[in-house]
């Protein structure tokens, strides 16, 4: 396969797993366009895999300023090679305080996150929600998208061995085959913690930071999107 069919397989399979994300993609466009006060937009995609956020954000802005920050290098490999040269493709750990050093801007107009911090643990999430404030210009804002269910908070364990088939053909490719290898070693083959609170906790967890009121402003059964504005 080449890049690009990678990076629309990998579209295919998520689809399954996480029903709304498409919607929420659309969403948080709109959500740019709507704020973009006539200029081309700064926009920083946290966790953003493949791309497909920056891809879809570019074939309907073009202008846009557009940076990708991820971990995982079969994710940066497809976003890499798929993504226009005009796409800051950055690796970095938001586990690591420091990941913010390794960005080439600041004052962003919009920084996402779309169905990719639910593997950090509160503390870390907290701290994280802070630091993405500090990087959006007054008037910009934050916004996130995850699994937030309106009852009680869930933990769970992701199984990768019902999409491992996925994986199985990615470890067979001559170009993605290092970065599986490379994958397993930065992460190992225990299936990864995730941490679904709701959407009330992210919002308390937001409040921390230098932002306007946030809010829920999107759902989509137990997806919801939580966004707040930095004060101008």
């Amino acid at each position: 396969m080449s890049t690009g069919d990678w990076s629309d397989s990998w579209d295919r399979l998520m689809a399954g797993y996480q029903p709304g994300r498409e919607q929420a993609i659309e969403w948080m466009i709109d959500l740019i366009a709507a704020h973009r006060d006539g200029r081309a937009p700064r926009v920083l995609d946290v966790g953003g895999g493949t791309g497909t956020l920056c891809s879809r954000l570019l074939a309907r802005m073009p202008e846009a300023e557009v940076t990708l920050v991820d971990l995982d290098p079969v994710m940066l490999a497809i976003a890499g090679a798929s993504l226009p040269s005009s796409v800051e493709v950055v690796r970095a750990d938001l586990r690591d305080p420091g990941w913010t050093a390794l960005l080439p801007d600041s004052g962003y107009d919009a920084v996402l996150a779309v169905m990719a911090l639910h593997y950090l643990p509160p503390d870390r999430l907290t701290a994280l929600y802070a630091e993405l404030a500090g990087l959006v210009r007054a008037g910009g804002f934050v916004a996130n998208v995850d699994d937030m269910p309106e009852g009680e908070t869930v933990v769970s364990e992701s199984d990768d061995g019902s999409w491992g088939a996925w994986w199985d053909q990615a470890a067979a490719d001559p170009v993605l085959g290092p970065a599986v290898v490379e994958r397993a070693r930065l992460f190992g083959d225990s299936p990864s913690a995730e941490w679904h609170p709701p959407a009330a906790w992210h919002l308390r967890a937001l409040k921390a930071g230098p932002v306007d009121e946030p809010a829920v402003a999107w759902r989509n059964g137990a997806q919801a999107a939580v966004v707040a504005f930095r004060a101008r």
